[in-house]
């Protein structure tokens, strides 16, 4: 973007020249100079506050994302457990019914003979 020299009215470059290149003026008081250099301050200052939003955003989805996939495992673990104790239990009912039939069966034919 260019400026214009407030003392000769010259266009500059102000990322080309430190100086206006025809009278030798400074752009320390130049008002379009000033309001150029503190519009791109205020952009560095938006751009540095939208990535540290988006940082923090980051962060916070994978704290998100750890604590479901954390209750996913947790509730897999607590399903894998629960199913080992409940074909514990069957087995045992089925030995004891096992057990119970071959009794009953015995004593049959001990009532038989």
């Amino acid at each position: 973007m260019k400026i214009t020299c407030e003392n000769c009215g010259t266009l500059i470059d102000p990322d080309k020249h430190n100086r206006c290149p025809s009278c030798g003026a400074s752009f320390a008081r130049n008002k379009e100079y000033n309001e150029l250099k503190n519009n791109a301050k205020k952009e560095k200052e938006y751009d540095f506050r939208e990535r540290e939003a988006d940082i923090r955003t980051k962060e916070i989805t994978n704290n998100i994302l750890e604590k479901q996939t954390d209750m996913v495992n947790n509730h897999f673990d607590f399903t894998k457990k629960t199913f080992s104790v409940i074909l514990v239990i069957f087995a045992i009912i089925f030995i004891a019914a096992l057990i119970l039939i071959f009794f009953v069966s015995k004593n049959m034919f001990n009532i038989l003979k």
